[in-house]
């Protein structure tokens, strides 16, 4: 009963926020967009509870039950503990036994903690109120590609909302939905700067805070993140070149990742993208869906050769073929499903627009992430889950750019 009276108020909600309405979506659309992705996360809940039951999700919603009765039982301590840790506080980049890799297990545990409050510590009711939240992350980037593609507005609302592994992903408690979150209100934000060439101190501030968010959430995402941003930056201001303003900014932080250890031992990033792989590797030993991966050395030619095969664990696996579980039948059919739109827009390309810089922002961010995750991890369940975010962009662009009636004259449609 409170689940839908919830679900109803934040249905009504949604169509009177001014940034959902300014997306220019009819309030119809607006709620049934809503309802999947509810639907979805509601899938990703049952699953957890009854198949994954040691899952990530179903452990912070237990933690944050935990943290929820802290509340009331010691308020100080709920304010201090975040702050403090059995791990070390250096290790930023390990992904065991280090505060700041707890800090954004514990983030997201404070957030349920406090939607326990409401919904009286009922996981499906903390997805409810989840999806709301990270439902301005599509909202965003939908209002960014409804102007840059004024013409493609079913195209976007599939590409932007509904692909199946970012929904399902997204939906679930997880850190995903934050990250989409985040993406979204830095993207949006710096979108709109760019475009109307003047500095607003509410809109830094929002992309402050998404940077921040990302940050503690997935430090690598937001390495990864800051050549993308810069080369959006200065190629919206040359308003030419833009292609190769992305490539000489991409080669130059490339050179820096690699130089940065002749300055300081402790700025080895290459070294600590190599041990982030090989404790990946520990781990998955655990689990079901493990995967070869060859070791990453900490140098360029290490890095070239590996190129490859983390580009096809990002893009092609999982292939029809493995049988790892039956779950992984549709994640198979999606990415066979965008392999034959990437052969599609090959083949019948539209014209790129041509200033318009936050397109090659999501193909250089989008493949710079499908790198790094092929690179480091050695677990098919978990590379399905990283990537899914980011086919927001790169399948987005592609569908966009695809000339459909090029190829229904191919097909004689």
């Amino acid at each position: 009963m409170l689940f839908f009276i919830y679900l109803a108020l934040l249905c009504w909600l949604l169509t009177r926020i001014k940034f959902i309405k300014k997306s220019g979506l009819e309030n119809r659309t607006v709620i049934i967009l809503f309802l999947l992705r509810i639907l979805a996360g509601m899938v990703n809940a049952w699953i957890n509870l009854h198949y994954y039951t040691e899952s990530d999700g179903v452990a912070f919603h237990q933690q944050g039950i935990i943290e929820y009765h802290l509340l009331f039982s010691d308020p100080r301590e709920y304010l201090v503990n975040i702050f403090h840790t059995n791990a070390s506080y250096s290790g930023f980049f390990d992904i065991t036994d280090s505060f700041w890799n707890n800090l954004r297990t514990n983030i997201i545990i404070k957030l349920l903690s406090i939607f326990d409050i409401l919904s009286n510590c009922n996981y499906f009711i903390n997805t409810l109120f989840y999806n709301f939240l990270v439902f301005f992350g599509p909202i965003s980037l939908y209002r960014i590609f409804i102007q840059i593609f004024p013409s493609k507005k079913k195209t976007l609302l599939v590409t932007v909302f509904l692909l199946p592994s970012c929904l399902y992903f997204t939906s679930g408690l997880h850190r995903d939905g934050l990250v989409f979150l985040a993406l979204g209100i830095v993207c949006f934000n710096m979108y709109n700067i760019l475009r109307s060439k003047r500095f607003s101190a509410e809109r830094l501030i929002h992309i402050f805070w998404g940077l921040v968010l990302i940050f503690l959430l997935r430090n690598f995402i937001f390495i990864t993140l800051l050549p993308a941003l810069a080369a959006w930056v200065i190629a919206a201001k040359k308003q030419k070149s833009i292609f190769s303003t992305f490539v000489i900014v991409h080669v130059s932080f490339t050179v820096i990742f690699f130089s940065l250890k002749f300055i300081h031992p402790k700025l080895d990033l290459p070294q600590y993208v190599s041990s982030r792989q090989l404790a990946f590797i520990e781990l998955a030993g655990k689990a079901g869906s493990a995967i070869n991966i060859n070791p990453l050395f900490p140098d360029f030619r290490s890095f070239f050769n590996n190129a490859p095969q983390a580009l096809n664990h990002t893009l092609m696996r999982p292939y029809l073929s493995e049988n790892v579980t039956p779950l992984y039948t549709p994640l198979a059919l999606e990415i066979l499903f965008y392999e034959i739109l990437l052969f599609a827009y090959l083949l019948f390309p539209l014209k790129m627009p041509v200033y318009n810089s936050f397109i090659y922002f999501g193909l250089f961010f989008a493949l710079s992430m499908f790198l790094l995750i092929g690179y480091t991890i050695p677990i098919l369940g978990a590379i399905v889950r990283y990537r899914s975010i980011y086919f927001s962009f790169f399948i987005t662009i592609l569908a966009c750019l695809t000339d459909i009636n090029k190829i229904k004259v191919a097909l004689k449609l």
